[in-house]
């Protein structure tokens, strides 16, 4: 099982890609969107010829909003504009194709295009969390009072059904965890033997992208 869904993996960017290219595709900007839509389209024409934009939101067959804003990590940095362009693409239901960040609008537009030639449903069946606690008592700090035992819960293992096959993903930032992650439907991108799979926080709507490798099958 493990083996089909990598060979389905390393065959996602060649047969399906070019023939989903071959298909035309229309996007409507959202109104919260901030770049003129020329400068859009004309790096759509480079990354994906076959998207259009449309002001048909009603039967566009995804919405995007894409904002240029400051970048606050940027400060001080000599020579360097300090803004990012933040795309974030939806199907017709509102939920999330991808998202991206990057002080580039043509990189950011490249990302797009990928997700829409290339998305794949990832079921989410089950999945495992890890609650790991750190002590940082002894530690120091500036504000004594946030010191001591904390903890914090990542989604470890998940079980998936990706194109009809069964797999498990285990995350890849073991460092920094992945996001909990709860049972649905998701969209995700397959990239060899990994899989980016795109998810909004409940409560806080933060749009984040877990890195899962597949670990095995079930």
């Amino acid at each position: 099982m493990v083996l089909a869904l990598l060979t389905l993996a390393g065959a996602q960017s060649t047969a399906p890609n070019q023939q989903a290219t071959t298909q035309p595709k229309s996007v409507a900007l959202t109104d919260k969107s901030n770049v003129p839509p020329s400068d859009i389209l004309k790096e759509l024409r480079k990354g994906c010829p076959n998207v259009g934009i449309t002001n048909a939101r009603a039967t566009s067959d995804y919405t995007l909003e894409v904002n240029n804003k400051p970048d606050p990590t940027a400060s001080g940095s000599a020579g360097y504009q300090g803004t990012v362009f933040a795309l974030i693409l939806l199907d017709r239901d509102g939920k999330i194709l991808r998202s991206t960040l990057t002080p580039s609008l043509g990189n950011a537009v490249k990302d797009v295009c990928h997700a829409i030639n290339t998305a794949v449903i990832v079921e989410v069946v089950e999945a495992q969390n890890l609650t790991q606690s750190v002590d940082v008592r002894g530690s120091g700090g500036i504000i004594p009072a946030l010191t001591g035992r904390r903890t914090h819960t990542d989604t470890a293992t998940i079980s998936v059904i990706v194109n009809g096959e069964h797999a498990l993903l285990d995350c890849y930032e073991h460092a920094t965890g992945c996001a909990t992650i709860r049972p649905g439907k998701y969209y995700g991108e397959l990239d060899g033997g990994s899989v980016w799979v795109n998810y909004e926080v409940p409560l806080t709507h933060e749009v984040v992208r877990n890195h899962y490798v597949i670990a095995g099958s079930w």
